[in-house]
């Protein structure tokens, strides 16, 4: 039995006794069914990503993919 299999298991057989964080943990360790969000993410880094910004250090360049993808929650 892998890891993932594991976690899931027991998020399933615990379920009843922490109500709220299985919710969390069926939201967050589900497969998403599609590809849709990661294609998003890859068409956004591309528009952070220019030619005139081709010279960001990676930990910068997620930075501004994570603040223009969550900047709606500044708001």
């Amino acid at each position: 039995m892998s890891r993932e299999q594991e976690a899931l298991s027991w998020w399933k057989a615990n379920a009843m006794k922490y109500k709220r964080m299985a919710v969390l943990a069926r939201r967050y360790l589900a497969v998403p069914p599609t590809s849709v969000a990661s294609e998003r993410l890859f068409s956004l880094s591309g528009r952070v990503i220019t030619k005139t910004r081709n010279r960001l250090q990676p930990d910068m360049a997620t930075t501004l993919v994570f603040l223009n993808k969550n900047s709606h929650a500044l708001e």
